[in-house]
């Protein structure tokens, strides 16, 4: 069996990169055989079948424990085909196509939500996925900006820790994008308590969103400061404090351990 996928999250990101997760986007696109060629579509395919199967685990619980145990047993395969995949996107496919496919995942995303989530999960439900595939939106923009800047000889140690911490956050909140989405695909019905458990998930997307930020920060200090003088919407504040607010609880909950 491949190490990758039995690997712990720890394990997994030693000295990782968080513009991993543009090429996980990017294979998540519908699009993606349009635009690549065909031993790299076959790929991209064969990984979209592979994590369907992973979130369908997910999806079919009817309890919290039955998904904690589902999720405890495919996401760090989930993860790990994020590094892997990562490793031969970079070899073959180039930068703006991988950007491009991002983009549109999180386009699908965003209609498939708009147009059929409150009829299937509510409102409330509705309105944190489409908030959480916002938010995801702003976090590809950033990536771009990353991934252009390498980091400081001096600060390689606090960016790989800023890398860790996004990329467990950003694909936590994926995973429950994922499931939300599979399930309206197949008009398939969630269980209360896995609806609680995915809603919780969601919310990692803006701790990713923060983690981003400081990412940005170490990178491109000034990308950082003209993002700052930019924030004017309403949507923008209400991120920004929605985001420094879950900052506080994770820094608080570290410092208590």
């Amino acid at each position: 069996m491949n190490p990758t996928f039995t690997a712990t999250p720890e394990e997994l990101l030693r000295d990782d990169k968080p513009e991993r997760v543009l090429a996980f986007l990017a294979a998540r696109s519908r699009q993606s055989a349009r635009q690549l060629s065909a031993p790299a579509s076959e790929v991209f395919d064969g990984i979209r079948e592979a994590v369907d199967q992973w979130i369908l685990c997910a999806i079919d619980a009817r309890t919290e424990k039955e998904f904690s145990d589902a999720f405890a047993t495919v996401f760090p395969k989930y993860l790990g085909i994020t590094v892997a995949l990562s490793a031969f996107a970079n070899a073959v496919v180039p930068d703006e196509t991988i950007n491009r496919m991002a983009r549109e995942s999180i386009c699908e995303l965003e209609s498939d939500f708009r147009d059929k989530a409150q009829s299937a999960f509510g409102s409330e439900i509705k309105d944190q996925l489409m908030f959480t595939v916002w938010t995801l939106r702003k976090i590809s923009d950033l990536l771009i900006q990353i991934a252009a800047a390498k980091p400081d000889v001096s600060c390689r140690e606090q960016d790989a820790e800023y890398c860790s911490h996004f990329l467990v956050t950003a694909m936590n909140a994926k995973f429950s994008l994922d499931c939300f989405n599979m399930a309206l695909r197949l008009n398939r019905a969630i269980y209360p308590e896995v609806i609680a458990a995915l809603k919780d998930g969601l919310r990692a997307m803006v701790n990713a969103y923060a983690w981003a930020r400081r990412g940005a920060a170490l990178r491109v200090p000034a990308a950082e400061e003209a993002m700052e003088s930019d924030v004017s919407t309403q949507e923008e504040n209400d991120l920004l404090t929605a985001s420094m607010q879950d900052m506080a609880f994770m820094l608080d909950a570290e410092e208590g351990l």
